[in-house]
């Protein structure tokens, strides 16, 4: 019975040292472990190569930030750049996780360059994008962020969003590429559940040159509150 008690305790102390080890571990990797984890719910749901500087996350305060964060095209688009983000700052909602929603309290993003690819067979690799991430509502009133893993989009409270220049690219015909500095900094927007709620996001895009490097963007009615474009080199 002293055999067994002594083996049974001797295991039990070896499984304990096991454990508080592998915690020792995990904590000090938890930024790898997670950026590892973030990597691969964004392959899997873009198909894209993605790249994270690194991730730092608060379980109190309910936040994760991205920092220097790539998203590479595909093949079909020679493996490009698509996305370059300095900084992904999110604040969201943990009860309405639980009711398998995505409330995101405070969004601030940073986009420093956006890159327009046209591959060889004439397809440009921002639409197929924006159609699987955001389709369009029913009726066609704007559009709305898909599902993501089971959970229901239900808005952003505040975001806060910066874009820098969009670049467009021509893998066929490399004459055709050129290059628009939005310049947008800080731009905040309010109860954001679709595009419609972006007011005035489509003209400025417009306005700064948005429509010459291929985005989906509209040619501004007359209005005072929305600058002239810059030059652009």
């Amino acid at each position: 019975m002293k055999t067994f008690q002594s083996w049974f305790f001797k295991i039990l102390w070896w499984l304990t040292f096991v454990v508080i080890f592998l915690v020792i571990i995990v904590l000090a990797n938890r930024e790898w472990i997670a950026r590892e984890l973030v990597e691969q719910q964004i392959r899997a749901a873009t198909g894209m190569e993605p790249e994270i500087g690194d991730v730092s996350f608060s379980l109190l305060d309910h936040n994760v930030t991205l920092n220097n964060f790539r998203l590479f095209n595909t093949a079909d688009f020679g493996g490009t750049l698509f996305l370059d983000v300095p900084e992904l700052h999110v604040e969201y909602d943990r009860a309405a996780l639980r009711r398998h929603e995505l409330h995101i309290t405070l969004m601030r993003v940073n986009l420093r360059e956006v890159d327009v690819v046209k591959n060889a067979a004439g397809v440009t690799n921002l639409m197929p994008f924006v159609n699987s991430m955001a389709p369009r509502k029913s009726g066609g009133a704007g559009r709305t962020v898909a599902p993501i893993n089971g959970r229901k989009f239900t808005g952003i409270d505040l975001l806060n969003l910066s874009i820098g220049t969009v670049k467009f690219v021509d893998l066929k015909d490399q004459r055709w590429n050129r290059m628009a500095v939005i310049g947008i900094e800080n731009r905040i927007y309010t109860n954001v559940l679709s595009s419609t709620n972006l007011p005035g996001l489509s003209e400025r895009l417009w306005l700064r040159g948005g429509s010459i490097v291929g985005l989906p963007v509209h040619q501004p009615k007359f209005n005072d509150s929305l600058e002239p474009a810059p030059k652009t080199p």
